[in-house]
């Protein structure tokens, strides 16, 4: 859950006590829902869980995955997508 305060951003733990989140320093780990990995950046999905096999969707920064019609071998995730980041925050550039 997140809750916007007069002195930033800040997400709530599952124990109940504030998280801090830093716009500059992205940590896709505190969202929930789907987050795939494309070339190793791992983004936000617009969906809570994956989309159906074979479809296009649109990830928060615009950038499309396409949905294989197989499972693959997960991807290893080397980046967070900043931009995916700043739209989940709501952080206007």
């Amino acid at each position: 859950m997140w809750t916007q305060y007069a002195d930033g951003l800040v997400t709530v733990g599952p124990d109940g006590w504030p998280i801090e989140a830093d716009p500059d320093t992205p940590d896709l780990d505190t969202v929930p829902g789907w987050r795939p990995v494309s070339g190793g950046v791992r983004h936000i999905g617009g969906t809570v869980d994956e989309p159906a096999v074979g479809t296009a969707a649109e990830m928060l920064c615009g950038w499309l995955v396409d949905v294989p019609r197989r499972r693959r071998r997960e991807q290893p995730a080397l980046f967070d997508c900043s931009a995916c980041w700043h739209e989940w925050l709501g952080v206007d550039e």
